[in-house]
């Protein structure tokens, strides 16, 4: 027994010694998860946005109306027997203050302002009639005196460059005449047409019908086609046109007085 019993007690050591548990290892802790760098966006570039440039105005030319008299503003303008700066000179130099009747107008050429003006001063030089430029605004080369001149003949002046109407127009007795001028600004040829309406009604009257070239026109409806439209009284004048233009209503002269220039 006693054998027995000290080889089981070595067994049971051997036994206890096997099942003996290995050490715990410490958990090694996981690190924590990095959060991801969230991208910046890129911006987004878009077309630049255009400079919108105000158109420029105009120059504004002076508007004198048929009778009127006016004063030059500078030393030496020329009066020509056409508007533009080629036509011929018909007098000699005008004077600053040099008082002029305007007779029709303004009508664009070369880019200027033109009026048909009659001499009204009694000063040097003298001439009848003929066309001088009239600047712009607000330095132009005629100003107005806030005068007209007496029993002028003029009853209603026009221009444009595009159709226009105006009225009522009184025709009243006696002969009358209508003066025009006109001139293509783009040189493709243009027309222009003018036509009287009756206030008291009936169909308007055509009166003159013309096809403008390539360069400055102009004319005078007589007394004679004036008296075969048969208004009288009150009428509307129409104009029908792509040209730049101009026109005059006038009472026609006595036989004393001078013939307007066609």
């Amino acid at each position: 027994m006693g054998k027995l019993s000290g080889g089981f007690g070595v067994i049971l050591a051997a036994l206890i010694g096997a099942c003996t548990l290995p050490p715990l290892e410490t958990a090694t802790p996981r690190p924590s998860p990095t959060a991801a760098a969230t991208p910046s966006p890129i911006p987004t570039i878009g077309p630049t946005p255009e400079m919108t440039l105000s158109p420029t105005p105009a120059p504004t030319i002076p508007d004198f109306a048929a009778g009127e008299i006016v004063v030059t503003t500078t030393d030496g303008l020329r009066v020509r027997n056409l508007p533009g700066l080629q036509r011929p000179v018909v007098t000699g130099l005008l004077p600053v203050t040099a008082r002029l009747e305007v007779v029709m107008g303004p009508i664009d050429v070369e880019e200027r302002g033109w009026y048909l003006v009659r001499d009204h001063d009694p000063a040097e030089p003298s001439f009848e009639e003929g066309w001088v430029a009239a600047g712009f605004e607000p330095d132009p080369l005629l100003a107005s005196t806030g005068a007209a001149v007496d029993g002028s003949p003029s009853i209603a002046s026009m221009d444009g460059t595009s159709d226009a109407e105006q009225g009522p127009i009184e025709i009243d007795e006696g002969d009358h005449l209508i003066r025009w001028i006109a001139v293509d600004p783009e040189r493709t040829r243009c027309t222009f047409g003018v036509s009287l309406t009756p206030v008291s009604g009936g169909d308007p009257r055509p009166a003159i019908r013309a096809t403008i070239g390539t360069g400055v026109d102009r004319g005078v409806l007589q007394p004679q086609s004036f008296a075969a439209l048969g208004v009288q009284g009150p009428v509307f004048a129409t104009v029908t046109s792509d040209c730049g233009w101009a026109l005059v209503i006038q009472r026609a002269p006595t036989p004393e007085s001078p013939s307007p220039l066609p």
